[in-house]
């Protein structure tokens, strides 16, 4: 259940990003890890045409996945239309460089997803 469930993740929030977009998931303990990032297309007129995107690590907590799969579908649905609203909202794809620390696509921006987000 937890690859399925770790799968579903992915699809519900790969479609926020680029069509480019490279997104690893795996587990880190009991809890998932989904990890994206992408080629700048806008970086060839500046000389660097293999810069990428910081990379954005979402950390869903073990707690979070359970208090989710206690829920029913219709909380399950409040819960993923939240969780689509705010990674739209931190990580807008449209303006990576609003993401880049001093210039370095090597930067990591992280969202922990607690079981308290879950209920709120």
């Amino acid at each position: 259940m937890s690859e399925d469930l770790l799968d579903h993740w992915v699809r519900l929030i790969k479609q926020h990003f680029p069509s480019n977009a490279w997104i690893v998931a795996r587990y880190s303990g009991e809890d998932h890890i989904i990890e994206i990032d992408w080629k700048l297309d806008d970086d060839l007129n500046r000389g660097r045409p293999n810069r990428r995107s910081p990379k954005i690590q979402i950390i869903i907590s073990d707690e979070a996945i359970e208090d989710y799969l206690d829920k029913n579908a219709q909380d399950r649905g409040l819960f993923e239309i939240s969780l689509t609203k705010l990674i739209c909202k931190r990580y807008h794809p449209s303006e990576p460089d609003q993401l880049i620390h001093a210039g370095s696509s090597a930067a990591m921006n992280k969202l922990l997803i607690s079981k308290d987000m879950i209920n709120a």
